[in-house]
């Protein structure tokens, strides 16, 4: 198959995080969650999260920031840590008015990798800052007019601030949940932090994510998942090949994947790409994670997460 001009541009940045971090012995500058927010912001028709472009480079900048904090001073459990994350970034993207969901995943990733250093935020602000400016100048060149700011992510339209904040009470409830039962059972990212994304967007009641196939969402997050795995154990564990050749193989295995189910969601290139930080001891079982994970949260935002006409 061929692979269009931004899908390249994709992999390669991609490619690049991959092995700076990799070649300067820093992995905390390895952030799964660009693969995500460039399919988004570059190759998607429409960007999945409106907004101004800037809210791009801030809210997971922030996100990043929030997380490593959490991490160093608060001296309570990951649960915990889960939830005190979840709050502080939804109060950051109300403050800004931003839909950028991702940020979830920028606060909890360091939280369950135990990232605690701080080159993890600077390096998700650079690099979010050049799918800002890039995707800035693709709506310019299209002719596409600066997005007005929108509510944050899962906030249901027209709701009442007290239904707005039980919606966001029941998000918080069922992540916590999963949290609880993850790490109880051994099963940590059954709540990696991409599917926690997913999960916000599939509780929107008009989520674009909502209206497509569940059985073929839960198909390609856990192929994904899947093919991030299998070129880890085949170039980087049996070859001794190259992380960054792992992470680009990954990324175009998944866009083939989304392509193959005619599907986009953003999260799957972060589960991609997320084998790419594991701890090989948790490698060969994350995929597994992944499937159980993702039935969970789609059955949460079926079954919890009704349409406003049929709730």
């Amino acid at each position: 198959m061929t692979y269009s001009k931004m899908e390249c541009l994709t992999m390669l940045l991609v490619v690049c995080m991959v092995a700076f971090g990799e070649y300067a012995g820093i992995r905390d500058t390895i952030f799964p969650e660009i693969a995500a927010l460039a399919f988004g912001a570059w190759v998607m028709e429409e960007r999945p999260w409106p907004g101004a472009a800037w809210t791009i480079w801030l809210s997971p900048t922030l996100g990043a920031a929030t997380g490593v904090l959490l991490l160093r001073t608060l001296p309570v459990s990951l649960v915990a840590l889960v939830g005190i994350a979840f709050v502080f970034v939804l109060l950051e993207l109300k403050l800004f008015r931003s839909a950028m969901s991702p940020s979830f995943s920028a606060a909890i990733l360091p939280i369950i990798t135990r990232i605690d250093s701080w080159a993890y935020p600077v390096a998700v602000c650079v690099m979010t800052a050049a799918i800002a400016l890039v995707s800035q100048a693709g709506d310019r060149k299209k002719g596409r007019p600066g997005d007005a700011p929108l509510p944050p992510p899962g906030r249901p339209a027209h709701a009442s601030a007290a239904a707005e904040w039980r919606h966001y009470g029941k998000l918080l409830f069922f992540i916590l949940l999963v949290a609880l039962f993850s790490t109880t059972w051994g099963g940590l990212y059954m709540m990696a932090p991409p599917l926690i994304v997913a999960f916000v967007e599939l509780a929107h009641p008009g989520g674009a994510l909502r209206q497509k196939s569940m059985p073929r969402l839960l198909l390609l997050l856990s192929a994904c998942a899947l093919a991030g795995t299998a070129w880890m154990a085949v170039v980087v564990r049996l070859f001794s090949g190259p992380l960054w050749l792992a992470a680009g193989l990954s990324v175009a295995t998944a866009f083939a994947v989304a392509r193959r189910l005619h599907l986009s969601s953003p999260p799957a290139l972060a589960l991609a790409l997320l084998p790419t930080i594991l701890p090989q001891e948790v490698l060969y079982l994350y995929p597994l994670h992944i499937l159980v994970g993702s039935a969970i949260f789609i059955v949460l935002g079926q079954v919890w997460f009704k349409p406003a006409a049929a709730a």
